[in-house]
């Protein structure tokens, strides 16, 4: 439940710093900047309370890669909200979509295989 409460005073700390930035920003707003938020708390907060509550857990690694893959796509959305709130574009907004989607799944995968050898008894 620790980490639970930490995921959410993270989604927390991701929408104050949105809604501060986009104070400073002279009537300028992003949805990328302004929904920020919800990445941490989907992809980590919800995730950690329901395997608390089903009392389950997942292998270290694909946790890390999932950890990862969030947080590259928070970093994304927010360097997104800044550019677009600047008025500008630049060139890594698909790279963090890319490589945080691409973790995501990888954990996925890592996740799904294990299950599989566990069922198949070779783990």
């Amino acid at each position: 439940m620790k980490k639970t409460i930490r995921y959410l005073f993270l989604s927390v700390f991701v929408f104050v710093f949105s809604q501060i930035y986009e104070y400073f920003s002279h009537g300028v707003y992003s949805n990328y900047m302004l929904y920020a938020f919800l990445i941490p708390f989907l992809g980590l907060s919800v995730p950690s309370f329901l395997l608390h509550s089903l009392k389950k857990a997942l292998p270290t690694n694909s946790r890390f890669l999932w950890k990862c893959g969030i947080a590259t796509l928070t970093v994304g959305s927010i360097y997104k909200g800044i550019l677009e709130i600047y008025g500008t574009n630049g060139y890594f907004e698909f790279p963090y979509l890319f490589l945080g989607a691409g973790l995501c799944i990888a954990a996925i995968f890592m996740i799904c295989t294990k299950k599989r050898a566990i069922s198949l008894g070779t783990a």
